[in-house]
């Protein structure tokens, strides 16, 4: 049984910030993949072997979720299994709104129900709207920075020039994993985000 459409990596990159470590490599995103979006459905089609489940959430009213924040420790996946949500990447609440040229701070991103998509770690995140009950299973990578027991870490983007310099060099050191979350071995996320 197919439990994943084939379908092509988006890719983007968000540029770090004096508050927000962000990444030198891009968020990735697979546009309608699951193909079964249940629960169950989102559990199979993930590489348990290396991405683990780190949490369900029915997103609308979760304060924990319109909270910038990032995980130094491991890259982060997300299925969606039902609705939309509109996120805010790479902008701390310390960023201004705008840079020196006038262009928006962040990098505004919509996920809808059957899209894969996964944050590298340092990559600041968080939900500024949902839609039709916007509901996602996080999943985490394993590394030698966390376990099973505890997927992920939560920092939230409030340190100063030299602290967030510092989390941008310890998010570099989170390995690339070895399998993509939804094609193995075989998927594009190991190569594009070796390059």
């Amino acid at each position: 049984m197919v439990v994943v459409n084939k379908v092509p990596a988006e890719t983007f990159l968000v540029p770090p910030t004096t508050h927000s470590p962000n990444s030198h490599i891009p968020v990735i995103v697979y546009r309608n993949a699951l193909v079964d979006r249940s629960f169950e459905g989102a559990l199979e089609a993930v590489e348990q072997s290396e991405w683990v489940m780190g949490g369900h959430w029915k997103i609308a009213g979760v304060t924990a979720a319109a909270t910038p924040h990032f995980h130094a420790v491991a890259h982060e996946c997300y299925t969606v299994l039902h609705g939309s949500g509109t996120y805010l990447l790479g902008k701390s609440p310390l960023d201004p709104s705008v840079d020196e040229q006038g262009n928006p701070v962040g990098v505004s991103f919509t996920a809808h129900a059957g899209d894969v998509f996964t944050f590298p770690a340092g990559v600041t995140h968080f939900v500024t709207s949902t839609d039709d009950d916007y509901e996602i299973i996080g999943f985490y990578s394993l590394t030698n920075l966390n376990s099973r027991e505890e997927p992920w870490d939560m920092q939230l983007a409030l340190g100063t020039e030299e602290e967030t310099n510092e989390m941008r060099e310890k998010c570099r050191q989170v390995p690339t994993p070895v399998h993509d979350p939804i094609y193995g071995k075989d998927g594009p996320m190991p190569s594009i985000w070796k390059q």
